[in-house]
C-alpha cells in the first residue's frame, strides 16, 4: 500500500475494519464531518487524532502517513482478539498493586505515552524536512 495516500490508507484501513465513518468517528472522538475530510484528503490527522486513529485502525501512525512496507498492519482475520503473555501480566501485577498505588503507576504510563507521542511528532517532522531536501 505504500503508493497510496494517507486519505486512502485511512478509507481502505476503515473498510477492512468494517467500520462506518461514524463508528470510526465515535471510537477516535473526532465528528463524522472530521474523518470525511480526512478520508478526502481535505485535511490530515495530527498529534493526538493521529494516535488515537492508528489505535483504533490497529495500526501505527508511521503506517498511516507513509505507508511504509515494514509497518503495515495484519489484516483483521490475523489480528488477535485475546490479550497476549505480557498483557496478563500486566494486569496481574497492576492487580496486585494496593488502591493507592494504582493510580499513580497509570499516570506514569500515561506520561510516558505523552512522551514517547512527542518524540514520534519530532521524528516525523524531521523525516518530513529530510525529504524536502
Amino acid at each position: 500500500m505504500k503508493n497510496i495516500e494517507l486519505n486512502d490508507r485511512i478509507r481502505s484501513r476503515r473498510t477492512q475494519l468494517d467500520m462506518s465513518q461514524q463508528k470510526l468517528a465515535d471510537a477516535v472522538k473526532v465528528s463524522h464531518v472530521t474523518i470525511f475530510k480526512w478520508e478526502s484528503g481535505e485535511t490530515q490527522p495530527r498529534g493526538k487524532n493521529l494516535f488515537a486513529l492508528s489505535k483504533v485502525l490497529k495500526c501505527s501512525p508511521t503506517w498511516l502517513l507513509y505507508g511504509d512496507d515494514d509497518q503495515t498492519p495484519l489484516p483483521p482475520s490475523e489480528i488477535p482478539t485475546e490479550l497476549d503473555d505480557r498483557q496478563h501480566k500486566l494486569l496481574e501485577l497492576f492487580d496486585s498493586l494496593p488502591e493507592s498505588e494504582k493510580d499513580r503507576h497509570l499516570t506514569e504510563l500515561e506520561q510516558k505515552v505523552d512522551d514517547f507521542n512527542a518524540l514520534f511528532e519530532e521524528l516525523l517532522a524531521a523525516r518530513k524536512k529530510s525529504q524536502k531536501k
